[in-house]
């Protein structure tokens, strides 16, 4: 998956474009090598908007032509976003637009799917999936309310055609509870109350449910609508609450690469123990989550603190041979059970509160939304333990610094979709790293990910991974003097550049001192430089500073200074 290039004519939060002047950036390839799209620009200066514009076209279109969603229709920008994606070893070009406020999909320049009547696909029957990134997966170290809010609307409507699912399956539960005790000529009544129940959801909602084998014959009273399960939403906003979750999918679905990433760098040589914390009671009525907790059940190794009636309370998973026996048995492939334990999240949307809900239901931006990304949650996971190499002794997960779970929380999500078309967006991914992962961050992905299928865009305040990144791939941002978002390039090559050259050059960092001791230098040096301070009083004062190359500079000329006029007085001497 590689972006190409980005149009947009209307507002999205700074990013504004007109008819006569689009905002508009074409993304470059690298000359050699792999480099990721490097964003970088001071706080304020856009970056976090361009990438929550893109994620937004891409839920958009996704919510548009998806017939169990909802989806208004009111954006109030138009776009055009082409990427090219690898589909059956064969690159196909595509380009989504907006065309008077309705999405089109065009391959290789050619319309391919377009709306009608504002929904649908087009006559030639393609499934949207295929022209869409497999998975879009945002990580952000601070807690990114606009990216969480774009992939939010997309989690609400996921879990409204399931609310509307299990809703059905209620109403039908209680009628059919009706004819119990009654009377032959008041059953024909109720069965027929049923039958026109199940035609007017079948009609209503045609893309929610099957229709019965039979139908020739009418609805039947004894046989309920099958629910057809919604895929889940391709956008993925990794954060804490989905750390352990990616975590310990990987460890199960046995990913080497990814395990000899935590044994070399993180000295972690197995996953032993894990739980997980359900709160499930509001969902009983989901088909999916009664069978997902059957299932959860039969693999833990207890299940004594779990309620089997309220779906509440703990289950215990102890990681050895007996429990990937069971796995086996229950999962037709490892990778599903991260997808079930995915969905299970997924459920907290039930939780929003309706403002929340009211915002999320519009297509355009009117505000971020704080409290749905990290709140509650009807999955948590706990007391996960791990075995390290050295000591060999078991530990709580938990107790990994910040910058280790970071690490762990981005090269697992990247891990995990790398065979996928997926589009990665990392939000200042190293805030928490030491020195030495911050210098070897993109090189620690070259080695233990593949970046074949993948797009991974950077936004970052580093030096240490804008020297990583080919210039080619830097996206440096600035505000117009309209306040609006203005993209420009870099006018030096940033790999290889040393920190220093990009702080100054890129960064426009005159001095690469703290602010606290630059005050201090400059206070006496301008007491030397108004003669109130002798050469070597002035050459005292700045000895307790550590060294830099500004500071070095002047006190060099000091030192110079005192030997000039030493020797001066020598040779008067003389």
């Amino acid at each position: 998956m590689k972006l190409r290039s980005i149009k947009i004519v209307g507002t999205y939060k700074s990013i504004e474009g007109t008819e006569k002047k689009p905002f508009e950036y074409e993304f470059k390839d690298n000359k050699s090598g792999y480099s990721p799209l490097c964003l970088v620009g001071l706080n304020g200066s856009g970056k976090s908007n361009l990438i929550e514009l893109i994620a937004d076209i891409f839920c958009y279109i996704e919510r548009f032509f998806n017939n169990q969603y909802i989806c208004k229709d009111d954006l109030n920008y138009e776009f055009e976003l082409d990427y090219e994606l690898s589909r059956n070893n064969t690159c196909i070009r595509v380009k989504l637009k907006s065309n008077q406020g309705r999405p089109e999909i065009f391959e290789n320049d050619a319309l391919l799917i377009t709306s009608e009547d504002g929904r649908g696909y087009s006559p030639l029957n393609t499934h949207i999936s295929e022209y869409l990134p497999d998975n879009i997966v945002a990580y952000s170290s601070g807690h990114n309310q606009g990216l969480s809010s774009v992939f939010s609307k997309n989690q609400l409507s996921f879990f409204s055609v399931l609310q509307k699912q299990a809703t059905f399956y209620k109403n039908y539960d209680k009628l059919f509870a009706l004819l119990e005790g009654r009377e032959t000529a008041l059953d024909d009544k109720i069965r027929q109350d049923i039958c026109d129940y199940m035609e007017k959801i079948q009609r209503n909602h045609p893309s929610m449910f099957e229709e019965p084998y039979n139908l020739e014959e009418g609805y039947d009273s004894d046989q309920s609508l099958t629910s057809i399960n919604p895929s889940l939403p391709l956008g993925l906003y990794s954060e804490h609450s989905t750390n352990q979750l990616v975590f310990i999918s990987l460890f199960v679905s046995g990913h080497q690469k990814f395990k000899d990433f935590l044994k070399n760098e993180l000295n972690i040589e197995a996953l032993t123990y894990f739980e997980l914390d359900l709160r499930l009671a509001d969902y009983r009525g989901i088909d999916s989550i009664r069978d997902e907790v059957k299932r959860l059940i039969s693999l833990s190794s207890n299940h004594e603190r779990f309620n089997d009636e309220t779906y509440n309370g703990v289950l215990a998973f102890k990681v050895d041979h007996d429990f990937y026996e069971v796995l086996e048995s229950l999962y037709s492939d490892r990778s599903i059970f991260f997808e079930k334990l995915l969905f299970l999240t997924l459920m907290s949307a039930k939780r929003w509160s309706p403002d929340e809900k009211r915002t999320l239901k519009s297509s355009q931006f009117e505000r971020n939304v704080a409290n749905v990304s990290g709140g509650y949650s009807p999955l948590r996971i706990t007391n996960t333990k791990i075995k390290l190499l050295k000591p060999n002794v078991e530990t709580l997960y938990d107790r990994l610094s910040d910058g280790e779970h970071q690490l762990i929380q981005i090269i697992a999500a990247l891990t995990l979709f790398e065979d996928k078309q997926t589009l990665f967006i990392l939000d200042e991914p190293e805030s928490h790293f030491n020195p030495e992962w911050r210098i070897e961050f993109i090189n620690l992905i070259s080695q233990y990910v593949k970046n074949d299928n993948t797009e991974i865009m950077i936004s970052t305040h580093s030096p240490f991974i804008l020297s990583a990144c080919a210039s080619e791939r830097v996206l440096h941002f600035d505000k117009n003097e309209m306040g609006n978002v203005a993209i420009g390039s870099v006018d030096l090559e940033t790999y290889g550049a040393s920190f220093d050259t990009l702080l100054t050059s890129v960064f426009d960092l005159d001095v690469l001192i703290s602010k606290k001791p630059l005050q201090e230098i400059r206070a006496i040096l301008n007491e030397y430089d108004t003669e109130e301070l002798s050469d070597e009083d002035a050459l005292d004062k700045l000895e307790p500073f550590g060294d830099s190359f500004e500071l070095n500079f002047r006190r060099n000329k000091i030192r110079n200074i005192i030997a000039d006029k030493s020797s001066a007085d020598d040779q008067g001497e003389d």
